[in-house]
């Protein structure tokens, strides 16, 4: 096969024309992923809407939802249309500079998606381990600096040309038209998992295992609280508040651990992959999936949210007085 006059899929060096090749197997992955696409970009817009809308839910926990939120929604928006349309048959029907943007939008989005889950276990860590300290550690300012810096960093880093080399992850020069894929030395590529994921991920997991550690602690002596005064109380209603948040956004971590470790794990053995298209993308599916979860994950467990989606899919969001109903 001459590779300049015929197109390839990315990995399987496989003629592919500008026609769809359907299949069963295609087609439930395009359904799926357009579902995923529509409640993310729905979910996640809901989510938006609530707290920025219900002066009440300005909170740095929700700032910091906010911000996974808008992550989230524009994944579902810019990156996760252009997946299903690959998931038929792996080729990409605009040019290379569109493509090189595609790939930068994605990048900044999941990376940011990250570093949120990030600041979201400080933030847990803080509140658990040094509730006396949390309410002047994490402030409104300095939740917005911290937010605002991970999407610098995002951006700064997706950014730089030498992510956006020629070369593969063999080091031969790609050649294969409609083809859309980032590809690194795997100097390069090394480098890119532990600072894209295997370094955020530790800190993830170090801050848990504390936040954990304190946890225990703390349940012991919940029921020497429940013996004391009224004013006491107080103090205890407000670390049940806190524990049930730190439950919620532990749920998020784990969920996001479950739908993002097999898609890494997969990069790492691609050559096990590149003869089954159907598991890569079975992958990936699991991958954006996460992006979609999240705001079930806020109905099951924060009333607040229940409440702002009645009031916003009543239109009684309308009335300027609903502003500090929820």
């Amino acid at each position: 096969m001459e590779y300049l006059e015929h197109h390839c899929f990315p990995f399987w060096n496989t003629s592919c024309s500008l026609d769809f090749h359907l299949n069963y197997v295609n087609v439930l992955f395009f359904l799926y992923i357009s579902a995923v696409s529509v409640l993310t970009v729905c979910g996640n817009l809901l989510v938006i809407i609530s707290i920025t809308v219900f002066k009440q839910l300005h909170t740095p926990t929700n700032l910091l939802i906010l911000s996974l939120a808008v992550s989230d929604f524009l994944v579902g928006i810019c990156v996760m249309p252009v997946e299903s349309v690959r998931s038929i048959n792996s080729c990409f029907y605009m040019g290379k500079s569109q493509c090189r943007i595609f790939h930068i939008i994605m990048y900044i989005l999941l990376f940011a998606s990250l570093i949120n889950i990030v600041l979201v276990a400080i933030d847990r860590y803080f509140a658990v381990c040094d509730p006396l300290l949390y309410m002047s550690k994490m402030t409104m300012r300095k939740t917005l600096i911290c937010i605002i810096l991970g999407w610098t960093v995002s951006i700064c880093y997706n950014l730089v040309p030498v992510n956006f080399g020629h070369l593969n992850l063999t080091g031969t020069t790609v050649i294969c038209f409609r083809e859309c894929a980032v590809a690194f030395s795997n100097a390069l590529g090394s480098a890119d998992l532990i600072v894209s994921f295997i370094g955020p991920c530790t800190v993830i997991l170090i801050l848990y295992v504390r936040i954990l550690a304190v946890a225990l602690r703390q349940a012991k002596s919940i029921s020497k609280f429940a013996k004391k005064r009224v004013s006491q109380n107080n103090l205890k209603s407000s670390r049940k508040s806190e524990v049930k948040a730190t439950k919620t956004l532990s749920t998020i971590v784990l969920v996001y651990f479950i739908c993002w470790v097999p898609w890494y794990i997969g990069m790492l053995n691609i050559k096990q992959f590149q003869k089954s298209s159907v598991k890569l993308t079975a992958l990936l599916c699991l991958f954006y999936t996460n992006s979609c979860i999240n705001p079930f994950i806020y109905a099951i467990s924060y009333p607040w949210f229940k409440k702002s989606v009645k009031l916003i899919v009543s239109l009684k969001i309308l009335q300027t007085a609903t502003n500090h109903a929820v």
